[in-house]
């Protein structure tokens, strides 16, 4: 997450991009080993845009002196004003394998949630009814990594990971109008969405100041995540009869759609990962992403990176790039701090017909990220 990279034999600092793990873990750690001082590390995290929000709460909890350690968490996410935040929360367990190696599993569950819109307001004279569209999701997932280091004193020292993460993501949406009898739904439907994504990632150490890592990952989903959940010609059909103009239909649907693909974007892309300046804001379904970066450390207390990130989304929707910079500074043994910004630019895919202005064809953003971490 928001530590240090992955060190198999410093597991306590890994920090490979887990998501913000568990909402109660000052309530839970007692109930699960009676910790020792400094076998408990908690951290916490704000990541803040122009419309984007994300909040995490970590907690780490050593089971057996330098080999097993619990992972506790929880995410929270809201993509843009108007629509209610999503929340997750996650299990994991870390296994060091000797002085070299390390195995990690996580379990997470993302609360249901719906988005309601009104699509359509009652117009007088004609007063027909207003249609609402109303769409849900909610997630489960499990994910497995394996990491590797050298582990060594020379100069030049080298590691890598590899993760497989599947999630189950169902999605629900209907279409109402509201009558002087009531509001009855006029089409509703749930699709099941499942999307595996494995990634690697790799860091050189070259002496003790700097430090060159490279990480990519792609989605793979067992259908168009654009469709599924997503309304259909049927549905189209139904909105245009009660606007006798198809057109307007269309474009109603087709800007709420580029609202909810924000949402599901959020989603869908990193809900095992981390969630932050440095990782971007997923303006759609990611298909893949790659993230070189470099990294100095002037001394014991002080860390710099420097990180570009390229995303490619699912076909019709772009791509974007990343520029972020993040410094983390050590107060004292038990205290680490950090703060990042970045820069996006989206970057769409040119669209035509009656569609053509809806959606700017570029599109930047700023973000902040603010963190800490106590270990006791």
């Amino acid at each position: 997450m928001q530590g240090e990279p992955a060190s198999a034999h410093r597991p306590k600092a890994r920090g490979r991009g887990w998501p913000p793990l568990v909402l109660c873990v000052l309530l839970v750690t007692p109930l699960c080993v009676r910790a020792e001082p400094g076998d408990a590390t908690v951290a916490m995290e704000a990541t803040g845009g122009r419309d984007y929000r994300a909040w995490s709460l970590l907690g780490d909890v050593e089971l057996r002196a330098d080999s097993t350690f619990l992972t506790l968490g929880y995410l929270g996410t809201r993509p843009e004003p108007g629509t209610p935040p999503s929340h997750v929360l996650t299990v994991g367990v870390d296994q060091s394998l000797g002085l070299h190696a390390l195995l990690s599993a996580a379990l997470q569950v993302g609360l249901p949630k719906s988005t309601r819109v009104e699509l359509f307001r009652e117009q007088p004279p004609r007063r027909p009814a207003p249609v609402d569209a109303t769409t849900g999701y909610a997630s489960q997932g499990a994910q497995v990594t394996a990491a590797w280091d050298s582990a060594g004193l020379s100069d030049v020292e080298f590691g890598g990971d590899a993760s497989v993460a599947v999630t189950r993501y169902p999605l629900s949406r209907e279409l109402t109008t509201t009558t002087a009898t009531g509001a009855p739904v006029r089409y509703t439907r749930e699709d099941v969405l499942w999307a595996a994504r494995p990634a690697v990632g790799g860091r050189l150490l070259l002496g003790t100041h700097w430090e060159l890592g490279a990480r990519g990952g792609l989605t793979l989903y067992s259908e168009d995540p654009l469709s599924a959940g997503q309304f259909t010609s049927e549905e189209e059909a139904t909105l245009s009869r009660r606007l006798e103009n198809a057109v307007e239909a269309r474009r109603l649907l087709r800007r709420f759609q580029s609202r909810i693909n924000r949402d599901l974007g959020a989603a869908l892309s990193r809900r095992l990962a981390d969630v932050n300046a440095t990782a971007g804001i997923p303006t759609a379904p990611a298909r893949f992403d790659l993230r070189p970066s470099l990294t100095w450390k002037p001394g014991p207390g002080v860390r710099g990176q420097l990180a570009y990130a390229f995303t490619r989304y699912v076909a019709g929707e772009g791509h974007s790039h990343l520029v972020s910079t993040r410094w983390t500074v050590r107060l004292g043994a038990p205290l680490r701090v950090w703060a990042a910004v970045a820069l996006q630019q989206d970057v769409r895919e040119e669209s035509s017909g009656e569609d053509a202005g809806d959606t700017p064809p570029r599109n930047r953003s700023g973000m902040v990220t603010l963190g800490g971490e106590y270990t006791f």
